[in-house]
């Protein structure tokens, strides 16, 4: 047996509205809230409208797809992301700087801010990479 991620779990201060961000940087439908019958076993089990706000998620139901998991944190962040995602916006080959380019000023349309550019190589290897935020300052790089 071998393990694999399930989720990629965010901090939020508003989840739905991170989730809607990350849905449209990945292609996912829009988040609209839980689907009728988990949102009915929630509230069965006690949860209200803040419960079930304080939770959200971005995926396209796609078990081959990335899931990433919005839950409410209201606490003030004290260090920069231990850990980020890199995306990129192909699968099936390296993007070239100007398709890189158009990614960024997507992602800027829909709330990401850029915070620098890394383009030292590493050793033989070019490495470029567009080191930017999401709507709540969450790292992440396109590359």
């Amino acid at each position: 047996m071998t393990a694999r991620i399930a989720n990629v779990s965010i901090h939020a201060e508003d989840p739905a509205a991170l989730a809607r961000f990350w849905c449209a940087v990945m292609g996912y439908p829009e988040w609209t809230g839980w689907p009728p019958e988990e949102e009915a076993l929630l509230r069965n089990a006690g949860l209200d409208e803040d419960d079930l706000a304080a939770r959200a998620e971005a995926w396209d139901g796609d078990p081959n797809h990335q899931r990433f998991y919005f839950t409410r944190y209201r606490h003030e962040r004290r260090q920069r992301n231990r850990m980020h995602v890199d995306i990129t916006p192909f699968d099936d080959r390296r993007a070239t700087l100007e398709e890189l380019e158009a990614e960024r000023e997507r992602l800027v349309v829909l709330g990401a801010s850029v915070e620098k550019v890394l383009d030292e190589p590493w050793g033989p290897f070019e490495e470029f990479a567009i080191m930017m935020r999401d709507p709540e300052g969450n790292e992440f790089c396109l590359q």
